[in-house]
């Protein structure tokens, strides 16, 4: 295989269009094959909402004949006896006997049960029985997802799935929530799960949340092994809403509001004016009394609707699905609308061994920008808490009385002063407007053919292109621009496009021999990515009129004598080839193994000898349950073992890593040839020809069990996972190299886990039930090695963070082998000296004053990555009411508060601070220091929230005529937090290396109220 794709070589130009004629010529071939001369029956199973049902059993009655629904909930089986008899069935559903007759084709629609738990996952490329999983897979259904106002699918799973931790940690409306599974792998890669929209790579913004059906993780190394290079942050499996051939209509609408969840206490304009009257502060009194944050923010209103209509015919129907929001920010001039449109066709022919999908999706999202290059301007807030609150909004009142002025500054709003680099809150969000809209349409084909029930064909096409445009202004009136700057006017414009192509072909093959049970997947893929992107800005303008319309009036380049406006932009593209193979057996239904490979090139590692990677899995699980020694335990329903071990892969986010790189210096960079100056093309990296993918090995055992008649089941997993050659950069010596540093693979680090599931079925009555969720995890990493014999550090650490300015330049974190990732790294206090300086603990477990401490004293003063997760759900049902409960927690882990380490120092007089500044610290003095980062703004982050409350109510039937169904339901999402975190919110996230980072220039998170309703035609 190496010869084929050898050194050097570019993915493109290896032959995939030679593979795929030969995939092609294999599939035309086995067509010819001889169609099994029995009956052949077929159907679609689906529940009582129209979905299809993945997985469900169909069995011969009187045989052990039979098979599984497909994704699409279709199922083809053999049979000989014209009186056959099919028994569909599965789990938390009442089975069925279908008299069958004379059809070639039924519809099964099975009624819920007294359980509804999980039996189906999906997995990658295909789907399984939960009971005959051989690795750590969870499953999410739609009935059991978060509900209410969410901004994407991924705060569908929140507390959900033991491991996973995804964090909002920002009111912004164009938020997207940031997702962990499991630990760090990575120092310098993406830390995010792979994402797949019915089998295509996606995103979880360009879904919408009332059209998934389904959510499926694939948390291990043996489940995601099978997706390579793409799959070491696990694989999230979106499965969306199916179409059938029963017509439906369904809407779902709801209107809300938000408020912030907490706000800081700062001192109002008559406590500021007071601290002024009696000299403990040297401040200007304006006169007026402003709360600034109330002068920014506003009661939003946002509402969302859902429209979903399917039907057509048993051969061809469709699924339509649109889906609306619109969301204000709390904050003036913050919005986010999107709009999102699925259109997806079936049809079969051929007596259905032929199957066509097709499936159009677009997605808009537009929204208002106060910030060059970001959706809000977040200093607005840490300015609010701030700003002098004498100040008025404006320089005039009413009468046009003069209120405050600056020569400086000739515009309308009042500014504090020009030595002051904070302007008037209202006046930056006012004076400053842009517009981002984003533009993702994906194009799929989906091609299946079935010559016999055991061998199936499957063809995947998808184009998928993402295209993004940007304006950003700054009026004249704008103090940042007037006055930081000495500007007229400021403006930025971009675009950005994506374009990604995929094509996949499988091949699968499935069987039974007596009590062997094997099925065989095999299959090639290849994606091409091109990126690219272009910016500008420019700034003093003749007028105020066009902005970013009309942005070459600008003169920038007048700032400084041949200085260039700023103009960049830049293109990529990548390719990647892939084969694939799985097989899963089964021996007498109790000893089950499946071994898969994947073996894949990119493009990003031409240059490099380790072009093609090879990512194998293996997993074993053995039922428990089957065994005749557990015939006579009655109490125990189903009890399973598994193991398993998988490689997966990281491939760097930016192409040509290992190979020269040259670019050109700056403007003053040059030398004199053939009679003009030329700007100098000088060495930007070395090459690399052991550049290589960076790998996570991993292990996991767990155990899967359901007693009680399944009113109690669950799992628990632990694992081991180590990625090795991590990348760094590390200083090399020029010459022998042409560059100071070199990106090498010589890193290694561990996470090690444990994750535990339990569901209950506390209460099952016709008027009353409970349902009750538990998940927990722990996860502790260790960095196990930085450097080698031919590359390393000056040190076996590195700092990372910044404490922000005045401080600018302090690390916050360290990152030191033998340690946790996540550790913050500064002085630690011990206590106060009478005048208002700090003491601290040196490198000898000595007290020192903060003049006499040293930087060699700064120790591990705290950790930003929790130790323990915990979830617990609840669902409630009495008579037509329903009631859920969402709570989850985090527990072992410390955040720095930037907002009290920046703004707890009345020092800064000419500004407003919090209300703690003016108190006295250990109930001794009040702090004189100057700001400097130490523990005592690092705090415990340990938390425990009631993170969504929603109370519904379903009519009966004929309620309304014309109405199959109508819910109506109140929700409050980020309901009540119990911590003693002193901060808006301890669940802040953070970076990959700096967690915990609890910034002061922020958009503070906030609680939504929700009135919504369900109806169904």
């Amino acid at each position: 295989m190496k010869n084929m794709f050898s050194k050097g070589a570019h993915p493109s130009e290896f032959g995939h269009r030679q593979t795929t004629m030969l995939m092609l010529g294999l599939f035309l071939l086995v067509s010819q094959c001889l169609f099994a001369q029995s009956r052949i029956i077929k159907g679609t199973v689906y529940d009582e909402h129209k979905d299809a049902l993945i997985g469900a059993s169909v069995i011969l009655k009187g045989t052990s004949q039979g098979t599984i629904t497909d994704i699409d909930g279709n199922f083809s089986v053999e049979a000989s006896d014209k009186n056959t008899v099919l028994i569909v069935s599965y789990i938390g559903y009442d089975a069925q006997e279908i008299n069958v007759g004379s059809q070639t084709f039924v519809k099964v629609q099975l009624k819920p049960s007294s359980l509804a738990l999980e039996e189906v996952v999906v997995v990658g490329y295909g789907s399984q029985k939960k009971s005959e999983l051989t690795a750590a897979i969870s499953s999410v259904k739609s009935s059991d997802f978060v509900r209410g106002n969410v901004r994407d699918a991924g705060q569908l799973l929140k507390g959900k799935i033991a491991g996973l931790s995804i964090v909002n940690s920002t009111g912004d409306p164009t938020e997207n929530s940031s997702i962990l599974l499991r630990g760090t792998n990575s120092l310098q890669g993406n830390n995010s799960p792979l994402v797949l929209i019915d089998g295509i790579p996606g995103d979880l913004r360009t879904v919408a949340p009332e059209d998934i059906a389904q959510i499926d993780v694939l948390k291990d190394g043996s489940s995601a092994a099978i997706y390579g290079t793409r799959a070491t942050n696990g694989v999230i499996l979106v499965t969306t809403r199916k179409a059938n051939s029963d017509f439906s209509i369904d809407y779902n609408g709801y209107v809300g509001t938000e408020e912030f969840v907490k706000t800081e206490r700062v001192l109002t304009g008559d406590e500021f004016r007071s601290l002024i009257q009696d000299g403990t502060i040297s401040a200007t009194d304006f006169g007026g009394n402003t709360d600034w944050l109330e002068a920014i923010t506003r009661t939003p209103v946002n509402h969302g609707h859902n429209l979903s209509v399917k039907g057509g015919s048993e051969k061809t129907n469709y699924l339509l699905n649109v889906n609306y929001k619109k969301n204000q920010g709390i904050f003036k001039k913050s919005d986010n609308e999107t709009l999102i449109v699925r259109l997806a066709v079936n049809h079969s022919m051929l007596n259905d061994k032929l199957r066509l999908n097709v499936s159009v999706n677009s997605n808009t999202q537009n929204y208002t920008t106060t910030g060059d290059g970001s959706s809000f301007n977040r200093g607005v807030y840490s300015a609010a808490l701030v700003t002098n609150p004498t100040l008025p909004i404006y320089k005039q009142d009413v009468n046009k009385d003069v209120l405050s002025s600056m020569p400086e500054y000739d515009g309308p709003w009042a500014q504090p002063s020009a030595l002051v680099a904070i302007a008037n809150p209202l006046s930056t969000i006012e004076t400053a407007n842009g517009r981002h809209h984003r533009q993702r349409t994906r194009l799929n084909g989906n091609v299946t053919f079935q010559p016999i029930e055991s061998l199936k064909f499957n063809a995947l096409l998808s184009w998928d292109r993402y295209y993004e445009t940007r304006g950003y202004r700054e009026t004249f009136d704008n103090f940042n621009t007037t006055v930081a700057h000495s500007r007229d006017g400021f403006a930025s414009r971009g675009t950005c496009e994506t374009t990604d192509q995929l094509f996949e072909f499988t091949a699968q093959y499935s069987e039974v021999f007596g009590i062997h049970n094997i099925s065989v997947l095999g299959g090639y893929g290849y994606q091409k990515n091109i990126w690219e992107d272009y910016w500008m800005r420019n700034w003093n303008f003749p007028t105020d009129q066009f902005g970013w319309d009309n942005i070459a009036l600008g003169r920038g380049d007048s700032d400084i004598a041949g200085a260039a406006i700023p103009i960049n932009s830049n293109k990529t593209s990548g390719n990647l080839i892939s084969f694939f193979g799985r097989i899963n057996y089964i021996l007498a239904g109790k000893y089950l193994a499946t071994i898969s490979v994947r073996h894949e090139a990119d493009s990003k590692f031409v240059g490099s000898d380790q072009v093609w990677g090879t990512f194998p899995a293996v997993s074993l699980a053995w039922r428990i349950n089957e065994e005749n020694f557990m015939k006579n335990i009655k109490w125990i329903n189903s009890l399973k073992l598994r193991a398993g071990y998988g490689v997966t892969g990281i491939a760097p986010s930016n192409p040509y890593l290992a190979t020269y790189r040259l670019g050109y210096t700056s403007n003053n960079d040059t030398f004199y040839y053939n009679g003009q100056w030329v700007n100098k093309l000088t060495p930007q990296s070395n090459p690399n020809p052991e550049f290589t993918w960076e790998k996570k090995k991993e292990f996991n055992v767990g155990l899967d069990f359901s007693i009680l008649k399944d009113r109690i089941s669950g799992s628990v997993d632990a694992y081991y996972r180590k990625t090795v050659d991590l990348l760094y950069n590390y200083p090399v010596p020029v010459p022998p190299n042409v560059y100071g540093t070199t990106l090498a693979n010589v890193g290694t680090i561990s996470n090690k886990g444990l994750e535990i599931l339990l569901n209950g079925v506390v209460f099952n009555k016709k008027d009353f039930g409970w349902n009750t969720t538990l998940t927990y995890s722990t996860n502790k990493n260790k960095l196990d090695k930085l450097n080698n014999s031919k590359y390393q550090l000056a040190n076996d650490y590195f700092y990372v963070g910044d404490a922000q300015a005045p401080m600018s330049g302090v690390p916050t974190h360290r990152v030191k082998v033998g340690e946790p990732i996540g550790q913050i790294w500064g002085w630690k206090v011990l206590d106060i000296t009478e005048d208002g300086k700090w003491i601290y603990e040196d490198q000898n477990g000595n007290a020192v004053e903060s003049k006499d401490v040293k930087i060699e004293d700064r120790k591990v003063i705290g950790n930003g990555l929790p130790k323990h997760y915990l979830g617990w759900n609840n669902d409630f049902r009495y008579k037509n009411f329903d009631l859920s409960v969402t709570m989850r927690g985090a527990f072992g882990f410390q955040n720095i508060n930037f907002t009290r380490l920046h703004y707890e120092n009345y020092r800064d007089q000419a500004m407003n601070n919090l209300k703690a500044g003016y108190e006295k610290v250990f109930g001794k003095a009040v702090l004189t220091d100057s700001k400097q980062f130490n523990s005592y703004y690092v705090e415990d982050g340990d938390y425990w929230k009631i993170d969504n409350i929603v109370l519904g109510y379903n009519f009966k039937k004929d309620f309304i005529k014309g109405i199959k169904g109508m819910r109506l339901y109140f929700s409050v999402q980020n309901a009540l937090t119990i911590t003693g975190y002193k901060g808006l919110d301890p669940e802040v996230g953070g970076s990959l290396l700096t967690p915990g980072t609890d910034d002061r220039n922020k958009y503070p998170t906030t609680r939504s109220y929700t009135f919504g309703v369900n109806l169904s035609f």
